[in-house]
């Protein structure tokens, strides 16, 4: 039988791998997604297992995301609501939810007694998304890494266009006016939050219990304290955050197995 697990989250931008024996996370690895999403997959896998000196053949492969149908060589494949659901107990047992923002989607998850229960995503535009982030921080001529640094929280600008398109050519319509860049990206930060709050205002979450946050965008602490004051509970994130799709899936190729 096999002895390791491996977990795929395919997403739009990055893909993110996970070796796992079934207890604990033993390494992980992240590259961009790319064209082509069996190849990033197949070469975060590699990198894993040639790390680790370990044979495929000892490994349950198992994918989630936006490419895992790609991912043909996988033993088994889950949903990206699952996936994340699992991987956020993992790493935080005692969470309510989950808010997940992707590259191209994002999603807020309930779960009571350990299961998903309802759920809210957006992936029919790129609102409120890391690709929302993204398109603002090159209008802007600000890197990703110093956005928490940059923001001016205190005063933000209102951005009232939450389509991609729309908002950024507020943003340059806000720069031509001389509007402050540091309150024009606050206004950024909130317009996601904004976006966040009309989907977990849909679900049943009470005030005892933090809400996980995962996904790329939790390299902003700015983003999640304003989304946690905008919906009005504590979001909280975790070193392996990214990661929780991939760790998810190997639990679920695990529960699978057992059955």
């Amino acid at each position: 039988m096999k002895k390791y697990f491996a977990g795929i989250d395919s997403g739009s931008t990055m893909c993110k791998s996970v070796l796992f024996d079934g207890e604990t996370i033993l390494d992980i690895n992240t590259v961009k997604t790319g064209w082509n999403p069996k190849l990033s997959s197949a070469e975060s896998l590699g990198v894993l297992l040639e790390r680790n000196n370990i044979s495929k053949n000892d490994v349950y492969v198992s994918t989630t995301g936006y490419g895992r149908e790609a991912v043909d060589f996988a033993d088994y494949s889950f949903t990206e609501i699952t996936c994340h659901a699992y991987g956020g107990i993992y790493l935080i047992p005692n969470i309510q939810g989950i808010i997940d923002i992707g590259g191209q989607d994002s999603k807020v998850i309930e779960i009571k007694n350990g299961k998903v229960v309802n759920f809210f995503m957006n992936d029919k535009c790129a609102a409120g998304t890391g690709r929302f982030l993204s398109m603002a921080s090159e209008t802007l001529d600000i890197d990703l890494k110093d956005i928490d640094a940059f923001s001016d929280l205190s005063d933000p600008v209102s951005i009232n266009s939450m389509c991609t398109v729309f908002a950024e050519s507020e943003i340059i319509g806000l720069l031509a006016m001389q509007s402050d860049r540091s309150k024009i990206m606050a206004g950024v930060l909130y317009s996601i939050a904004k976006k966040i709050q009309q989907q977990s205002s849909k679900l049943d979450f009470s005030e005892d219990m933090p809400l996980l946050m995962t996904g790329g965008l939790t390299i902003s602490k700015a983003l999640i304290d304003t989304i946690a004051t905008t919906i009005g509970h504590e979001v909280i994130t975790h070193k392996y955050a990214l990661h929780a799709g991939a760790i998810g899936a190997c639990i679920c190729a695990n529960k699978q197995l057992r059955k």
